[in-house]
């Protein structure tokens, strides 16, 4: 079990982990045993080298075979949010997510919504409590938000390209909407928690969207509405992107005298790059916050293989970059 003063947490989507003969979505989708087998090479040498302590996992369809090769890699502890939905007997729908741990941690019950509202996620949030050295208890949070694809109907009567084309603007909006009630009952949920246990939380995953997107307006919020007087209420119960406090222990934070640094891209559509996946964290690990106990020292990046991948060793391994933060104890 780790005992130095730092912990690294990370997250990653695994780009449909299902174990042959399984498939995913469609009868066709099955790797053969050569490219599972470079997938599962390929995570475990991701494992080793960025050496988390703590890793939240999105797309697992083959949560058996996931727990086995972790657990192979010096990760005792494993959960799921909830197995996923399986047809026919090998095809497989609707992946889990979870999470691995060098630490012991204890699975919450999965997150309640506000009553009078009937309410389902597209994929159910994972809540662990993690006994953390020398952060003491931390609740994890690993999500796995509604994607930016259109939500199109099954069946279409539509043949012509006007009426498809109405389709995918209102399927597209459709998603927005799903995406943005994702994030108000999570905030809700989480903001709940706090209250009720006063732990520090880590939020991480794969949002299918930049945190600039208005559907995450809740997780920038630090008061209420023109009254800046509840800002200090508020304060314990904040979200902060890991990314710009690893800025500013880097003495980079954006000011008038620094130009922007670029933000990190952790997935490609086409020639398109964006920031997907996030690792949002409470006010105890912000330097310079009055509940602040860490600090986030490092933001690490792994995405050779979505940039320059090599043949035959990258190209099974997965669509997002992994994100990686390193979180140490401030030093009095």
């Amino acid at each position: 079990m780790p005992s130095t003063s730092t912990i690294k947490v990370a997250t990653l989507n695994l780009y449909n982990f299902v174990a042959p003969p399984n498939a995913f979505y469609e009868m066709e989708n099955i790797y053969s045993r050569k490219q599972w087998q470079q997938k599962t090479q390929w995570l475990q040498r991701t494992l080793s080298e960025v050496d988390a302590d703590i890793i939240g996992f999105q797309e697992v369809f083959s949560a058996i075979a996931l727990e086995e090769l972790v657990k192979s890699a010096g990760y005792p502890y494993f959960a799921i949010n909830e197995p996923c939905v399986v047809e026919s007997d090998y095809i497989h729908f609707q992946p889990s997510v979870a999470i691995a741990s060098r630490f012991p941690m204890r699975l919450q019950s999965n997150p309640s919504f506000p009553s009078g509202h009937d309410y389902q996620f597209s994929r159910r949030p994972l809540h662990v409590s993690v006994s953390t050295s020398p952060l003491g208890e931390l609740d994890c949070f690993v999500v796995h938000l509604k994607s930016q694809r259109p939500m199109l109907p099954e069946v279409s009567n539509s043949d012509d390209t006007l009426s498809k084309w109405l389709e995918e603007i209102e399927g597209s909006m459709q998603s927005t909407s799903l995406r943005q009630s994702e994030v108000l009952y999570l905030h809700q949920y989480i903001v709940k928690s706090k209250q009720l246990t006063q732990r520090p939380f880590v939020l991480m995953g794969d949002f299918n969207n930049n945190l600039t997107a208005p559907e995450f307006a809740p997780l920038r919020s630090t008061g209420r509405h023109r009254r800046p007087d509840s800002q200090e209420t508020i304060a314990p119960y904040t979200f902060h992107d890991s990314w710009q406090l690893s800025l500013e222990q880097q003495c980079l934070a954006i000011d008038s005298n620094h130009t922007q640094p670029t933000e990190p891209i952790t997935h490609f559509h086409g020639e398109r790059g964006n920031r997907l996946d996030h690792i949002l964290v409470s006010c105890e690990f912000c330097a310079n916050h009055a509940y602040g106990l860490f600090n986030v020292v490092d933001y690490q990046l792994v995405d050779k293989h979505i940039v320059d991948p090599t043949y035959g060793i990258d190209d099974q391994g997965s669509d997002h970059a992994l994100v990686c933060i390193t979180i140490a104890e401030r030093q009095q």
